[in-house]
């Protein structure tokens, strides 16, 4: 059986002492979707746009980041944290 290597992207070692406001700025400059966001924002046409689509990403992305089990939980800490707004692009 033959043994395939596989490259890694990133060392564990490098990313478990960061804080959680870094992991998520590492995820908001690597992750590839800016197709998906364009995507989204045609589909929107000249819909409301009460909320920014890019702004409500990054809050879902940075939900997961921050292992909130739920999207109320993840609001609560975007209520309490300006950084988090911020980084998200809702504001300080």
């Amino acid at each position: 059986m033959a043994i395939i290597p596989q490259m890694q992207f990133f060392f564990w070692e490098e990313i478990q002492p960061l804080g959680d406001l870094e992991r998520l700025q590492l995820v908001l400059d690597t992750i590839p979707d800016e197709s998906l966001m364009r995507i989204l924002e045609n589909a929107r046409g000249r819909g409301r746009n009460d909320y920014p689509l890019r702004a409500m990403w990054n809050s879902v992305l940075a939900g997961v980041v921050f292992q909130h089990p739920s999207i109320e939980s993840l609001r609560r800490e975007l209520g309490r944290n300006g950084q988090l707004r911020a980084m998200v692009g809702l504001g300080g």
